[in-house]
């Protein structure tokens, strides 16, 4: 099993800029590892919401995203700033796709049932270094609160 994983994530399609797929999906898993952890609380619905997107948005597997999240903490707990998770995002995927990733953060702030300023403050901040404009990233909000993917409306 490890070792299917390992050659899983050795031959990732590469994203725009040369890097791995997979380094990109970590990029992402870091930065709602971040939200998550951003109200002090480490509540069972937002590792739950993080698992669903990292699922749907680069189609793995359950024990795929869980080792994905696993490596995210990890990574997270290094990290010093956030330039080095959200560039690559910006290089590698479209404005629709980075407004459906900021929608995914907002379902993992609201995956508790409270929004803390605090996640918002952060999710404001990601969406500024990701180039989502303000009203794309209210747009964003009002998609996760609602269930919608706004992406799908560009």
């Amino acid at each position: 099993m490890i070792e299917k994983l390992k050659r899983l994530w050795q031959q990732s399609p590469k994203g725009r800029d040369g890097a791995p797929e997979k380094d990109l999906a970590l990029d992402l898993a870091v930065l709602m590892v971040e939200v998550m952890r951003r109200d002090g609380r480490l509540d069972p619905a937002e590792k739950q919401a993080i698992l669903q997107a990292l699922m749907q948005r680069f189609e793995l597997s359950r024990e795929q995203a869980m080792t994905l999240l696993d490596r995210a903490r990890d990574e997270d707990d290094r990290a010093y700033d956030l330039h080095r998770f959200t560039s690559p995002i910006v290089k590698n995927f479209s404005t629709a796709e980075r407004i459906g990733m900021v929608r995914d953060l907002w379902q993992v702030a609201m995956a508790d049932g409270h929004i803390d300023p605090y996640e918002e403050q952060l999710i404001r901040r990601i969406a500024e270094l990701i180039g989502v404009y303000h009203h794309e990233f209210i747009d964003a909000k009002i998609a996760a609160r609602d269930g919608l993917n706004p992406a799908a409306e560009d």
